[in-house]
């Protein structure tokens, strides 16, 4: 019999008496190990979900701008065409033109509305999807590793 197995067979039949070698040191160093792999990938989720948010928040600052410049460019193309449809209605403004131009104004008027709404709901979806994250990431944070060792 060697001398480690001895340790073992005296540390079994007495387990408060000595301190942990064999294979309990070698339970040890697993348990450290993993650990430590917990926590590596504790921290790489929560850095891949931060990274999403900061994507999302991109996004959303991008989308804006592009809002605001689609907007102000359909405000002004309407602008335009109201102040024609003016102009054509002076004496004797012929009925098909000022039809047609009252047409587009309406068309005009539809795109700045869908504009409008198709940026809300674009908006709204990553703002849930930020929120999902956010909560995905507090979860990971109050998440106690040590209960699983």
């Amino acid at each position: 019999m060697r001398y480690s197995e001895y340790e073992e067979l005296l540390a079994d039949s007495r387990p408060d008496t000595l301190e942990p070698t064999g294979n309990q040191h070698r339970s040890n160093v697993e348990d450290q190990d993993f650990a430590g792999l917990l926590s590596k990938s504790q921290e790489q989720e929560q850095q891949r979900i931060e990274n999403e948010l900061k994507e999302i928040e991109s996004q959303l600052e991008n989308r804006e701008r592009i809002h605001e410049t689609e907007t102000r460019e359909l405000e002004e193309a309407l602008q335009q065409e109201e102040d024609r449809l003016k102009r054509l209605q002076r004496p004797f403004p012929p009925t098909e033109k000022v039809d047609a131009q009252q047409q587009r104004i309406r068309e005009l008027e539809q795109w700045l509305q869908d504009a409008h709404q198709n940026h809300w709901k674009d908006s709204q979806q990553l703002r849930r999807e930020k929120r999902r994250l956010q909560r995905e990431l507090a979860e990971l944070n109050d998440t106690d590793l040590s209960a699983l060792l």
